[in-house]
């Protein structure tokens, strides 16, 4: 018998999945904002930009991976 609370929805999967590349960049733009804010408000290196993209880029990526575990672990069940 089928678990009604399983995610049967492929539709729902395929937005989750497709939204993933919007996703990414909305992580990298706020690593690159708060990097500046950082950089401005201790008088830093201009560095803290960098640094704050590529963090932005690796929870980015991370979440995504995350996310497709997800879905990817409640089709197999």
């Amino acid at each position: 018998m089928k678990n009604p609370n399983s995610q049967d929805h492929p539709w729902l999967i395929a937005l989750y999945i497709s939204g993933a590349g919007g996703l990414l960049a909305v992580y990298i733009v706020i690593g690159f904002l708060t990097g500046r804010w950082l950089a401005e408000w201790l008088d830093g290196p201009r560095y803290w930009l960098a640094i704050g993209t590529v963090l932005g880029l690796f929870i980015g990526i991370l979440n995504i991976a995350l996310l497709i575990k997800r879905f990817l672990g409640a089709q197999s069940e």
